[in-house]
């Protein structure tokens, strides 16, 4: 039996999965800047958990991009380059512009149903971050999250839904930076609208079973130059 698994507290899926949650906040919202060492230790008693937890919650992290590990030399945070959210954008586009069209061939009533709901809740995160950015952003990537996944929750492929979803993580900090380093009220404006417009179109493709005009949407929507999609 591994050490580190008796050290862990009775509740460690909920403690690990509290703690990654926080640790991933912290990164996006740039109170921890890329390439500062997060020490074990340090994470243990920030995040109230123990040092296995903690380690557990840096390695979840490494695989959606969050964090680097690097022998004999420990945890940091990752750098943010044009290079990566651009690698990650373009295979993320390709992958779930595919599982839209396998998802409209199994198309059900569920699927469709899912899509209305998803981006109701979706409009209702953009109106909010209208008025409060700082606060409302994590809610509004969870529910672009939900309403992405959704488009593409037919797929019947777990492995190629897997793929996207991992894509989609690893380019998170890059829209949530993108998003609040818009100080001006009429910028963040302009650009909520046409992330909604593009929404409302992809939403209606969908609903319209029109599988090729929704995967064009939905690439052109995932490769536009904000990063923010």
């Amino acid at each position: 039996m591994n050490i580190d698994s008796l050290n862990m507290e009775p509740d460690a899926g909920g403690v690990i999965h509290k703690a990654t949650d926080a640790l991933r906040a912290d990164i996006s919202a740039g109170r921890l800047p890329p390439g500062e060492k997060l020490k074990v230790a340090w994470v243990r008693q920030t995040y109230d958990i123990s040092a296995a937890s903690a380690r557990e919650a840096l390695s979840q992290l490494c695989g959606e991009g969050y964090v680097d590990a690097i022998e004999q030399r420990g945890f940091f945070v990752s750098d943010m380059t044009s290079e990566v959210l651009l690698d990650n954008t373009r295979l993320r586009a390709e992958l779930e512009s595919l599982a839209f069209r396998w998802s409209v061939a199994h198309q059900t009533p569920e699927w469709r149903a899912g899509i209305v709901s998803s981006h109701f809740l979706l409009k209702e995160a953009e109106a909010a971050m209208l008025d409060n950015p700082a606060r409302a952003i994590r809610t509004w990537d969870d529910r672009n999250r939900a309403f992405h996944m959704s488009l593409i929750a037919n797929a019947e492929s777990p492995a190629l839904i897997d793929l996207v979803r991992d894509r989609y993580d690893m380019t998170r900090r890059f829209r949530i930076h993108a998003y609040l380093r818009i100080t001006d009220s009429d910028a963040l404006r302009q650009r909520l609208q046409h992330s909604a417009a593009d929404h409302e179109q992809i939403a209606q493709a969908a609903l319209a079973l029109d599988a090729d005009k929704g995967a064009e949407l939905l690439w052109a929507h995932i490769n536009k130059p904000s990063g923010a999609s």
